[in-house]
């Protein structure tokens, strides 16, 4: 595992002053990594843990003076381009975890509620983040600017990765004609959720629906259709059905052309069966209604970036943080996903908050967990 880690950290170029560097670049890294994963959610708590445990840590880490103040961990992170963190991070995981093929790319965004700096005029850091479904690991993050929104940032995450083959899914916000362009661009699929921010085409899929549930008024309007249950926490019982149809269908009301490969028109339904609730969401799709199964499993697989989104949040405690330089919150924001990704990947059948206790009381359990 060390020579892999150096490996893959060692290219990263050190942004400090040389003669100001008392502690090695790969030092600071690997500490700040062993600490989040046993629950660090400060600076001062990733120097606690050095501290206690530096006996420990001197069989990995060469610390030739010590462990770093939380200052000086706080100044690195400053410095340290977070785009370069992200692909060295991601070389190092998938080399000692290996990647299977991907099938689903969700993307979505999340505030960091706790970063703004109203005395500066600041809101709060708001990440846009890509989330790889079957692998279970964030692919890449962008900050949206303030002065901007999600949908000029989704490009330029988009083409920063490696997307053929797969299927990427986006919320309304990311419904656009231009993200659709890119993603058939780099050779993917999607599938994107339609709401009234795209009013032609959102009243024209919900009438074109509604018109084949009505069988007097259109015989002809026959959608695919897949049923599935879902058995959720504290015995909820969750349904979904699935409809979809050939987006041709649609072409007599609006110019489709525009809508990069568009194949399909979807309609999902929830039903929570205990509290009978429902809800109705609608999408499109460069996948043929005849795929409904695959669209289905797609819509659903897009819930796991926003189960990471909960875990950031009530686990990682990502909202309460008060980071307030942009590029060291971009950086431990990414330290967060990338913990979250091993401690997923660990067998031992604990939630998060009990992995991260125990590897705080014996750190040992950090490399067996990185080395399963």
């Amino acid at each position: 595992m060390n020579s892999v880690f150096v490996e893959c950290f060692g290219k990263i170029y050190d942004p400090r002053i040389h003669r100001s560097r008392k502690h090695l670049l790969l030092d600071i890294i690997a500490l700040t990594l062993f600490a989040v994963m046993a629950g660090a959610q400060t600076f001062n708590e990733i120097e606690d843990f050095g501290q206690i445990h530096e006996e420990w840590l001197k069989k990995y880490l060469e610390l030739p003076n010590g462990i770093p103040s939380h200052d000086t961990i706080n100044r690195f992170f400053c410095l340290l381009d977070p785009e370069i963190l992200q692909k060295h991070f991601l070389d190092w995981i998938m080399k000692i975890k290996g990647y299977v093929a991907e099938n689903v790319i969700a993307i979505d965004g999340k505030t960091m509620k706790g970063s703004h700096q109203n005395s500066k005029g600041l809101n709060a850091l708001h990440i846009l983040s890509a989330y790889s479904c079957s692998n279970g690991l964030s692919l890449g993050q962008m900050k949206v600017d303030g002065k901007t929104n999600e949908i000029t940032v989704i490009p330029e995450l988009l083409e920063q990765l490696f997307l053929e083959g797969s299927i990427v899914t986006l919320d309304a916000m990311g419904c656009q004609t231009e993200i659709a362009d890119k993603i058939v661009e780099k050779k993917a699929d999607y599938i994107l959720a339609v709401k009234a921010n795209q009013k032609e085409l959102y009243e024209s899929i919900v009438d074109t629906f509604n018109m084949a549930s009505d069988k007097e008024f259109n015989h002809e309007l026959i959608p695919e259709i897949f049923d599935h249950e879902i058995n959720g926490d504290h015995g909820r019982i969750e349904t979904r059905k699935v409809l979809a149809l050939d987006s041709k269908i649609i072409e007599t009301q609006l110019d489709l052309k525009k809508w990069a490969n568009i194949k399909s028109i979807v309609k999902v339904v929830y039903t929570d069966v205990l509290n009978n609730n429902t809800e109705t969401r609608y999408f499109i799709s460069t996948l043929p209604p005849t795929d409904i199964k695959k669209i289905g499993n797609s819509i659903r697989s897009h819930w796991h970036i926003e189960s990471l989104h909960w875990v950031l949040d009530v686990v990682f405690k990502e909202d309460d943080s008060r980071i307030r330089d942009e590029i060291t919150a971009q950086n431990i924001a990414w330290y967060r996903k990338m913990a979250i990704s091993l401690l997923s990947k660990d067998v031992s059948k604990m939630s998060y908050r009990r992995k991260m206790m125990r590897n705080w009381a014996k750190p040992e359990y950090i490399i067996e967990g990185l080395m399963q």
